[in-house]
């Protein structure tokens, strides 16, 4: 954000001290009218606190300034900055010599938090000086009771240890000199007015940032969040006390310059995230992060998003991203039930088609005598049966848009020669028909297996391979990216509750059955993932409470426990459990509360789960 440079009004300046040094900052007023307005409160302590909020409420001052012990009271109390007068070395001395041609004996009384060279003092000699320091108005009083007696013919000190001395019957000497009060209006007027234009500016980035309704936060160099908009604060609370996004964001996205990436979930919002460096005069000084939230999905594959806060995942993110902006083929590699189709959503979103159709086909639901007229379509009176007036084809119907081929090595040969034609010649001629139609389409194939081997077993064409083949991503199965599952498991069971009214704590419902969910390897991947937590949900209106759906996984999702670690014939707990609230009370030194708290049940339900674990698994 760049703002132009332009002169500022004049600065407001409140002095709040006592008569004498109020006098002085009063005679230099008409020296300093061009520059700032001065305002002078002859108060101390609470009430000069209660003058000077007052002026802060109304917003009629940009900086305080104030000496001795009210300016470090003032510091301490105020919101606004406050200079406090400085005792210079020149006024002490200037004092201690005016202070000799009166009296033999004086008393140098400043308050605690003041620098004073005293023995610098006595090398002039010709005067007995006693030094004293006050840390309260009370002590001050305490001081001038107890050297009374002392013979005590001057005081110097502050213009409130001077009103003291006028008090008690004693000469007084004030140790600050004009040219010093001088000196702090100077100060005063160029920290006021790069207060104040810290502040326009503060405000004006704060004005522009609410102006955008989606999420925004500026980090400095060392990622410590300096700025952000209202809405951002909605989505990430911890904000204002953290002023960190790690914890919130994966390392990877941290250390990135710039990215883009989807699928993010925060809270219970699904973002895509923008990040940008910001820069002034070409250096940069820190990153921009622009969060765009998604409502919460319902379970359509159209409104599905993927999940994640691995890194794994997060590459794969920025190959969809990079690769669907380019016009080249994407192969997309995975497991059954890793997220083909939603990654080919998501290329779609990113290429130059996303405002056309996106339409995928699984190669291995169509049969082989089928595959050629609905891929490319029929004219009128191609065949037998074929409809009057014909038909488009599945990839007519895509045109200006993209084709996703799921289990592309489901495709019978004749066929994959015809499709590696179209890819070829970016045109497809309809069965029966006389001319071609050009095609302006995105490709995204799928396959679950290697394609490479399918191709030396003489089952799939390898020109055809090294055309689909031009940008390739790996989608990972769960069990390589178990970092999301926690992430996962809460996305998928506030969705699943929205989708059949289901009251749940969606966060506690996630730490209790994480520790399960981390011991099983999930062959199904995500789509088994989804399915067993939507029996989950579902089960809540039997079990009523997210503790009780826990202690009865066991029955509700039996799959998820191996033969090794069912219930043994004693009723003891099952393994994976046992070995989880183990390794807790071990971590934690035998600490139960500590324990129930990290594995997200109550102390009474870990004593329960206590008594059913064999004392052999608590001694290993």
């Amino acid at each position: 954000m760049e703002f132009a440079n332009e002169e500022l009004e004049r600065v407001r300046i409140c002095f709040i001290g006592n008569s004498k040094v109020s006098r002085l900052i009063h005679s230099l007023i008409p020296e300093f009218e061009s520059l700032a307005s001065i305002t002078i409160i002859d108060n101390i302590f609470n009430d000069a606190v209660r003058a000077a909020r007052e002026l802060v409420e109304r917003q009629e001052v940009d900086i305080f300034a104030s000496a001795g012990a009210n300016a470090f009271y003032l510091q301490d109390t105020l919101p606004v900055p406050v200079l406090a007068l400085k005792v210079e070395q020149s006024d002490l001395i200037q004092a201690f010599l005016t202070a000799r041609r009166i009296t033999d004996k004086a008393l140098l009384l400043n308050y605690e938090r003041q620098e004073a060279n005293v023995e610098l003092l006595r090398l002039f000699g010709g005067m007995e000086l006693i030094h004293r320091t006050y840390s309260t108005a009370e002590h001050a009083h305490e001081i001038f009771h107890s050297l009374r007696a002392e013979g005590i013919g001057v005081v110097i000190g502050s213009s409130y240890v001077c009103d003291l001395a006028d008090q008690w019957g004693l000469n007084s000497v004030l140790m600050y000199s004009r040219e010093s009060c001088r000196n702090l209006l100077r100060k005063a007027i160029r920290h006021a007015g790069a207060y104040k234009r810290e502040r326009q500016q503060a405000a004006t980035e704060q004005f522009l940032l609410e102006q955008n309704p989606n999420p925004q936060v500026f980090t400095n160099r060392s990622g410590v969040v300096v700025a952000w908009n209202s809405a951002a604060q909605s989505l990430i609370p911890t904000l204002p006390k953290r002023r960190r996004l790690s914890g919130v964001l994966d390392s990877r996205v941290l250390e990135a310059d710039s990215l883009r990436a989807e699928g993010l979930l925060l809270g219970d919002r699904l973002c895509t995230l923008n990040k940008l460096p910001f820069e002034v005069d070409n250096e940069p000084i820190g990153s921009l992060y622009m969060f765009y939230p998604q409502p919460m999905a319902q379970p359509s594959d159209q409104q599905r998003r993927m999940v994640y806060q691995s890194s794994r995942m997060l590459e794969v993110q920025s190959q969809l991203h990079l690769y669907g902006s380019t016009p080249g083929t994407v192969l997309l590699r995975g497991e059954t039930g890793t997220g083909k189709e939603l990654a080919a959503r998501q290329i779609h979103a990113a290429s130059q088609n996303s405002a056309g159709p996106f339409v995928a086909i699984n190669c291995a639901a169509i049969p082989a005598e089928l595959f050629e007229s609905e891929l490319f379509g029929y004219a009128e009176g191609a065949f037998t049966s074929a409809k009057s007036g014909g038909k488009s084809g599945l990839l007519e119907s895509a045109n200006n848009g993209t084709f996703f081929l799921d289990e592309i090595n489901s495709m019978p040969l004749p066929q994959q020669a015809k499709l590696l034609r179209v890819l070829q010649e970016r045109e497809v001629r309809p069965v029966g028909a006389r001319r071609a139609i050009a095609l302006n389409i995105k490709f995204v194939v799928a396959c679950n297996a290697d394609l490479q081997a399918e191709v030396r077993a003489g089952r799939f064409r390898e020109d055809l391979y090294y055309r689909l083949s031009t940008f390739v991503v790996v989608l990972p199965p769960l069990r390589e990216r178990m970092e999301d599952v926690p992430l996962l498991t809460e996305y998928l069971i506030r969705r699943e509750a929205q989708r059949y009214a289901v009251e749940v704590d969606a966060v506690e419902l996630t730490r209790g059955i994480t520790p399960i969910f981390r011991r099983y390897t999930w062959p199904g991947n995500v789509r088994q993932l989804e399915n067993i937590i939507e029996r989950l949900v579902v089960s809540l209106r039997i079990y009523g409470s997210c503790e009780a759906l826990v202690e009865a996984m066991p029955r509700v999702a039996p799959e998820l426990f191996n033969s090794e670690s069912e219930v043994d014939e004693g009723g003891h707990l099952h393994q994976v459990e046992q070995e989880e609230i183990v390794k807790a009370l071990k971590q934690f030194g035998g600490n139960k509360t500590l324990a129930a708290e990290y594995l997200g049940i109550s102390q009474t339900t870990l004593w329960r789960r206590l008594k059913r674990i064999t004392p052999e698994a608590i001694n290993q």
